[in-house]
């Protein structure tokens, strides 16, 4: 889903960083992909289960798109992680939970902080939810938990930012949201 994001992202004529956690190699064939396809973009690597990574993750982002653009402001940030843990509450260990939380629903929150002061003007925030937190999957109740996080964050930024952003109708909020099954 991630590298959709990104190429039609770049197709529409943004300068794409695409971040990975772990697989480079993922990240680089999809930069490799807008470049052919005639885009702009770059990877980005950073471990945001880890709340300090976020500031490398910036640091790194802001001497990129000064190298490359002049300006370390940027349009859409994105939040798409995705780490399923298919486990009962009966399963589900104290670590995993955290692991969840730490990247689905705590990274959200804190790029979002780090990127508002970055972000031009009218720009837009695409946070990634699930169905998993409007269909009951007993198995996948961390993850459920974590999505639903991200939705309630979603709501209240859409709101709390209403005054910050040029709004002319409900849909351009600049928080959005987007379900996947």
């Amino acid at each position: 889903m991630g590298r959709g994001i990104a190429l039609r992202l770049a197709r529409d004529g943004a300068v794409v960083a695409v971040h990975y956690g772990s697989n480079r190699r993922a990240a680089e064939e999809a930069v490799h992909e807008i470049e052919r396809s005639g885009g702009s973009a770059f990877a980005i690597g950073a471990d945001l289960s880890v709340t300090d990574n976020i500031q490398q993750l910036y640091a790194a982002l802001d001497e990129e798109l000064q190298a490359r653009i002049g300006d370390n402001r940027f349009d859409i940030p994105v939040n798409n992680a995705g780490n399923g843990l298919y486990a009962t509450i009966e399963e589900t260990t104290e670590q995993s939970f955290d692991d969840l939380m730490n990247l689905l629903a705590k990274a959200p929150f804190f790029l979002i902080q780090q990127a508002l002061p970055r972000m031009k003007d009218e720009g837009r925030i695409i946070n990634i939810s699930s169905s998993a937190t409007r269909i009951a999957f007993p198995n996948l109740i961390g993850y459920s938990i974590s999505k639903g996080a991200v939705d309630t964050l979603t709501y209240v930024l859409a709101q709390h930012l209403e005054s910050h952003l040029k709004i002319t109708d409900w849909c351009s909020f600049g928080v959005i949201m987007i379900y996947w099954c």
